[in-house]
């Protein structure tokens, strides 16, 4: 006798007792049933599956009394992944089937259904004997499983099922036998009745008594009893083919769900008797309650998911479009959430989480909905609500949101950003009144976070040519159209070219060379970022190989990189293997960041990835110094050797007393720091002239070259004549019709 004992297991099990109970339920080969269809359905669509089954395991095959996307009742126990599962106790889930050396080869797998995820909820008697599953499957791998609510939920359906299997049993149980009558009506917390027409008498069997509170008698007893929103039902109710469902009070005033089925006796042609059986479906009702909640509610903060805030939204449009009434809408961000997470760890970015739902739901009517869309970001429906009214709303949450928590001895702030939009002062459709709540979000998180903005059209315009920029971007990616165009660096003691900088240009089809200032707005996408960075690297590496076989010393050739892709903890292996594979020397590469790489939260990375650069010889710049926010201590803490003043410094130069200070400032800085000091933007003699008396090092500027494409470098290198900043007329500057120059900067 083959004997199973599940892992965790609390009993052991053999083959041929489990055969023998899943036959007594008399379940397999019968034809399909609407409860059990309706199982498969919503497991398919909680769990996101293209494929569920209702699945009943024997010992030569397994037998599907209701299957979804799958087209076949049956398989060989061989090709059954829930002949598995039922050996658990708890779910049975395949992340990815054909990394699992159990099923790699099994036919379902490797044949036309192409399964590639399995998660089985168990179907257990209650003698804990596992007749099969209630399962899902899906052709990609889930590493990650089920959610948590979508497990609950398939143990919920397995426990419904059961519960299908024990009323079938009952039903059995009555057409057998009085005395299996009587067991099943207990069983099946049900009762058998008779009502004589004539009457209106209803006689009732023993177990109506603990389940209604009522024996024998008038039906109108009954009746009256009938829940107040259900009355309307009360004449079908219990009539010959009827089978509604109504809340009944008991004498003791708790409430029940009934249902009832009945046969109409005739004698002489004429109906005289009604013969039915009354089910107590509260625990079904109240399963399905769980489960309808469950699937329309957030489960950490209780408040509505996106699914039934999608569909409470459409319902508000269409009923203030049919009163003529306005609905508004906000979308809420919390303000530095992830840092939350961050530092302080998931429980606190959780309480964070419940305690804005908290105030969120104070501050809303009870007519309105407030929803947790997902991560932070939450969602309110204001009905009966104008513009106006909704911005006063608005601010009036501001204040309350502005207060801090406290979380393990922490204050957390919960500040937040807000999108208004509203109907029908806005768009008509929820999708698109969607857009314009998510478009004024996103103004209010780009302009000062912690502020509630009012939807425009014009900002949508704003957003609509970002997106158009960004896929025309990604086009000229996909065709190759980016080049790196390169701009002199100038020693200020020699006037020799000491190194060069690239900078990014499209070579657009149509509209000739492009600065970054046409594309720029493509950059606040993490990913065309990297892909930009990945493609011009591969060019510039390639170009200072073509020079160096050339016999062309380009000196010290700088690539800007952006914070994005310091978020990669293995950029500086990869660029030292580019390096190497284009056989340049680490001395002849210039890694160019600008301070916002100091300051993003991976500062760690940044700093790991930073000093690989430094040990591998490769030379460190700080771009647009005394822009932005770095202080000394990162100058003291990361591995810069280079640090280039921003141009809006150099601009007035000559005529602006403390812009000349700064300079000065920073050019002693980095001297003490033993850090070389370029000036960018350099444009007129006068301004070289003043760096060089400063001590600068390097300049950088059109008063010595635009940036040129690359084939115009050794031409560059090879006439150019060493000018001197101190000739009153200039050098012997390079010119060519490139654009203004804007530098690449791409910030996340």
């Amino acid at each position: 006798m083959d004997c199973c004992v599940s892992e965790n297991s609390r009993r052991a099990w053999s083959q041929q007792e489990r055969l023998a109970a899943l036959r007594d339920y008399a379940i397999l080969d019968t034809e399909p049933e609407v409860a059990f269809n309706d199982i498969a359905r919503i497991a398919a669509e909680i769990c996101n599956a293209p494929m569920a089954m209702v699945s009943f395991v024997e010992d030569t095959r397994q037998w599907f009394k209701s299957e979804i996307g799958l087209g076949i009742c049956e398989t060989p126990i061989d090709a059954s992944i829930c002949a598995h599962a039922i050996k658990q106790d708890d779910l049975f889930i395949v992340p990815d089937t054909t990394k699992d050396p159990r099923f790699a080869e099994n036919s379902l797998v490797t044949g036309n259904a192409r399964v590639r995820f399995y998660a089985g909820a168990v179907l257990k008697n209650s003698n804990g004997l596992p007749l099969g599953t209630v399962c899902v499957l899906g052709n990609e791998p889930r590493p990650d499983g089920l959610t948590n609510v979508q497990a609950d939920i398939l143990r919920a359906l397995a426990r419904s099922v059961m519960r299908e299997l024990e009323l079938r049993v009952a039903n059995r149980a009555l057409r057998d036998s009085d005395e299996r009558l009587r067991l099943a009506l207990q069983a099946g917390r049900m009762f058998a009745w008779e009502r004589n027409l004539s009457d209106d008498f209803v006689t009732r069997s023993g177990s109506a008594l603990d389940l209604i509170g009522l024996g024998s008698g008038p039906a109108s007893e009954f009746d009256d009893r009938v829940h107040r929103d259900d009355k309307w039902r009360a004449p079908m109710w219990g009539s010959d083919d009827q089978q509604e469902e109504i809340r009944y009070v008991r004498p003791d005033g708790k409430i029940v769900w009934l249902s009832a089925r009945s046969i109409a006796v005739s004698e002489e042609g004429k109906p005289r008797r009604l013969i039915g059986v009354t089910f107590d479906i509260t625990d079904r009702k109240r399963a399905e309650q769980e489960l309808w909640w469950m699937a329309n509610h957030d489960a950490l903060t209780g408040l509505v998911n996106r699914v039934l805030f999608q569909q409470r939204l459409a319902e508000a449009i269409e009923s203030a479009g049919a009163s003529g009434a306005s609905v508004s809408l906000l979308l809420l961000d919390l303000d530095d959430f992830k840092s939350v997470n961050d530092t302080l760890g998931h429980d606190a970015g959780d309480a964070l989480l419940v305690e804005a739902a908290k105030r969120l739901s104070a501050k809303a009517r009870d007519i309105d909905t407030v929803a947790r869309l997902g991560g932070d970001e939450f969602a309110v429906i204001l009905l009966d609500t104008d513009l106006d009214e909704a911005s006063r709303f608005a601010q009036e949450l501001a204040e309350a949101m502005s207060h801090v928590i406290h979380y393990a001895g922490r204050a957390i702030s919960t500040k937040a950003s807000m999108g208004i939009a509203a109907f029908p002062a806005h768009h008509g459709s929820p999708i698109e009144l969607m857009k314009d709540a998510d478009i004024a979000l996103y103004r209010a998180k780009a302009e000062r976070r912690g502020r509630a903005v009012v939807y425009t059209e014009a900002a949508r315009e704003r957003i609509e040519q970002r997106v158009r920029v960004l896929a025309e971007v990604r086009d000229g990616l996909g065709a190759d159209q980016f080049r790196p165009f390169y701009q002199p660096q100038v020693s200020l003691r020699t006037g020799e070219i000491v190194g060069l900088e690239a900078l990014a240009r499209w070579q657009h089809p149509s509209r000739g060379i492009l600065a970054p200032g046409s594309f720029g707005p493509a950059f606040s996408d993490p990913e065309t970022t990297v892909a930009m960075g990945a493609r011009m690297i591969r060019h510039v590496l390639g170009d200072v190989r073509g020079w160096l076989d050339q016999g062309i010393d380009c000196g010290r050739v700088a690539v800007n990189f952006s914070s994005t892709e310091f978020g990669d903890p293995h950029l500086a292996e990869h660029i030292l293997a580019l390096l190497a594979e284009f056989s340049v020397p680490t001395y002849k590469f210039e890694v160019e960041v600008t301070e916002s790489v100091f300051l993003e939260r991976s500062t760690e990375t940044a700093l790991d990835i930073l000093r690989q650069f430094a040990r591998a010889g490769v030379t460190v710049a700080l771009d647009d110094f005394g822009t932005g926010f770095a202080s000394l201590t990162h100058l003291k803490r990361f591995p810069v050797h280079h640090v280039k003043i921003d141009q809006s410094f150099i601009r007035d130069l000559e005529t602006d007393r403390e812009d000349a200070a700064i300079v000065s400032a920073v050019i002693s800085l980095g001297q003490s720091m033993g850090m070389e000091v370029t000036a960018e933007g350099v444009e007129t003699a006068g301004q070289a002239a003043r760096l060089k008396a400063m001590g600068c090092d390097q300049a950088q500027g059109y008063f010595y070259a635009k940036p040129m494409i690359a084939t115009r470098v050794p031409w560059l290198i090879s006439n150019w004549s060493q000018p001197i900043t101190a000739s009153i007329n200039g050098p012997n500057r390079i010119e060519n019709n490139t654009e203004c120059d804007q530098q690449i900067r791409v910030s996340s």
